[in-house]
């Protein structure tokens, strides 16, 4: 797990943020909460975090200065802004000093996940765990199908249950397993369907919905595609045989 560090002077912000997210399943954990970029600078002093989110304006040292002072004393950690000020000027500092988002106030919690993911993948890569973690991501990818594979599911859903961006997971899912998520999802649905057609007694449009496809048409097209006979052809040949 990655260790991160929250800063903000507004109690139930700061314990919100740690309450709201699911910080494991994003493969982070909350190591500390304080109320201000002193407080934060002497945490830092003696441990390492990997992200470091911080408010902009809080007492005694704010959010710049403590990303300042970071850069001063070489420390490495990713930053994340939030601010409830729209400032021009405050998000073109926070850029000129490499943080790795500014998030206004109320924050977006999608927003602020996707940046985490996005540090996650580097963080990994750096790491030497994305082999491992990409072959993990899609089995979960695969089990979540054969879990929902009769629901109307999308990258986007799975996206958002496992907390990664759905373009992002469609080009892993390609690179891992050399089809696309869209004929994996057709081939776990039509396998399925075969199954039940050859145990009789259903009609095909009766399975089509079963396995997940509202389109009796689209079904019958892909599952000819797949098994080079209609879903009503197969049944018969199967069941007679």
């Amino acid at each position: 797990m990655y260790k991160v560090l929250i800063s903000e002077d507004e109690s139930f912000i700061r314990n919100g943020l740690k309450a709201l997210i699911s910080w494991e399943k994003a493969g982070f954990v909350v190591a500390d909460l304080v109320e201000n970029g002193y407080q934060a600078l002497e945490k830092m002093e003696s441990q390492h975090y990997d992200v470091v989110i911080t408010d902009v304006r809080m007492p005694r040292m704010d959010g710049l200065e403590l990303i300042k002072a970071m850069k001063d004393r070489n420390i490495s950690s990713e930053v994340i802004i939030i601010s409830g000020y729209r400032n021009f000027d405050y998000a073109r500092t926070a850029i000129g000093y490499g943080v790795r988002n500014y998030l206004l106030k109320p924050i977006n919690i999608d927003d602020l996940l996707h940046t985490l993911a996005s540090i996650r993948r580097e963080l990994d890569q750096k790491n030497g765990l994305v082999e491992t973690n990409d072959t993990e991501l899609t089995a979960r990818i695969k089990s979540y199908v054969a879990l929902h594979y009769q629901e109307d599911i999308s990258l986007r859903m799975i996206g958002e249950d496992l907390h990664y961006n759905a373009v992002y997971l469609g080009r892993l899912f390609m690179k891992e397993t050399g089809v696309t998520f869209r004929d994996y999802l057709n081939t776990v649905r039509t396998a399925q369907a075969a199954e039940l057609l050859a145990e009789g007694g259903r009609r095909a449009a009766d399975v089509a919905v079963q396995v997940g496809y509202k389109d009796f048409n689209y079904f019958c097209k892909i599952f000819k595609t797949l098994y080079g006979t209609s879903p009503g052809e197969y049944k018969k040949q199967v069941v007679q045989d």
